[in-house]
């Protein structure tokens, strides 16, 4: 059997003739059994379209960190192709064809929709299901059936980001609620014992109590100095003026000194307290600010979630429908390349360069 098929070779004509019967051969089956694609375009949508993200932008760019931790950011197409890819899309299509029936196991059917299905990602984040077998209807089925396995995994993923997120919310603004209340009793209870208003109102009348005492110094020691030249050191006017100085003085002094009296701290006893009130307050403007992020965060997510309940994560810009345009068989026309390469090698380029090849030999 093996001398004769050398023979054959070795024979030009009967090889040529091979060649001929090859292509002819593969040339019909490039178009027969006649095959049909079927595609399916479709365009993931970002979760943060109608999510934290804008609003916690809004808010301003100390706050925008949060949008990251709540919102997350947008996917990448890579992450969407993997999803498209996965079992769970498979095995949800094979489940709604009904696939294991006609192949016998779910492997036989996984693997000869892996053979006919293609999922590939085109230019602007566009991912498109593309679906070659020899029935058209088939082909169409299966593009719809991929594209509603999409939808529906897409869907289940961002309703657990939503729960996720519900969760964390739900914690973070409990214990934003709890914080602003410690914050502002804190801040209550520190005014009290202290007998404090608003700080810069407190200081500010302290200090012009003491700008106040010391004008009053100034303008009686120069009524004293006048009275002295004029009227003698025995004057009785001057005597009083001399107590009255004093007294000034003694006020000015004890302004001085950290005190409290009726009507709260003094000036130096204000400014021994304000770093211990300026903890206080900042704690409870932090502690404010939270809780204001935190209650738009659970409306946000609770706007989200009604949101998730009737729309869709997927956005189909092209519905599947069948190619209109002739298609080939691929493996066909790859095997009638190869022939008629063989051929032009064997027949044109080996006789044009003297190549001697072992099973033709000299002959022409």
């Amino acid at each position: 059997m093996m001398a004769r098929i050398k023979r054959w070779i070795a024979d030009p004509r009967l090889r040529r003739r091979g060649y001929a019967l090859a292509a002819l051969v593969l040339a019909i089956l490039c178009v027969l059994p006649r095959p049909y694609a079927a595609r399916a375009k479709i365009v993931p949508q970002d979760p943060n379209s109608v999510g934290l993200g804008s609003t916690l932008n809004a808010l301003g760019g100390q706050l925008g960190g949060f949008a990251a931790l709540l919102g997350g950011g947008k996917q990448p197409i890579d992450l969407y192709l993997a999803i498209a890819r996965g079992r769970e899309v498979t095995d949800a299509v094979i489940a709604q064809l009904k696939l294991v029936d006609r192949y016998g196991s779910a492997r036989q059917a996984q693997l000869a929709v892996a053979k006919k299905v293609d999922i590939h990602s085109l230019t602007g984040g566009v991912i498109e299901i593309e679906a070659r077998t020899h029935d058209p209807q088939e082909a169409q089925a299966l593009t719809q059936a991929h594209v509603a396995a999409i939808t529906a995994r897409l869907n289940a993923l961002q309703r657990e980001r939503l729960a996720r997120k519900q969760a964390i919310v739900r914690e973070r603004f409990a214990g934003a609620s709890a914080r602003v209340a410690a914050a502002e009793t804190a801040l209550d209870t520190f005014r009290r014992q202290n007998r404090l208003a608003e700080p810069e109102a407190q200081l500010g009348a302290e200090l012009s109590l003491r700008a106040g005492l010391q004008a009053q110094l100034q303008a009686k020691l120069v009524e004293m100095e006048t009275l002295g030249q004029f009227q003698g050191p025995d004057n009785p006017q001057l005597r009083a003026l001399q107590s009255e100085v004093a007294s000034l003085r003694a006020q000015i002094a004890r302004s001085a000194a950290p005190s409290e009296g009726a009507a709260g701290p003094n000036v130096a006893g204000l400014s021994a307290i304000t770093s211990a009130y300026l903890n206080r307050y900042r704690d409870y403007r932090f502690a404010q600010a939270l809780f204001e992020v935190y209650s738009r965060a659970s409306e946000e997510v609770a706007v989200e979630s009604l949101t998730a309940e009737s729309a869709s994560d997927v956005q189909v810009i092209e519905a599947a429908r069948v190619d209109a345009d002739a298609k080939f068989n691929i493996s066909a026309v790859a095997l009638l390349a190869l022939v008629l390469a063989l051929a032009l090698f064997t027949e044109v380029y080996a006789p044009a360069t003297g190549l001697k090849l072992p099973l033709i030999g000299d002959r022409t």
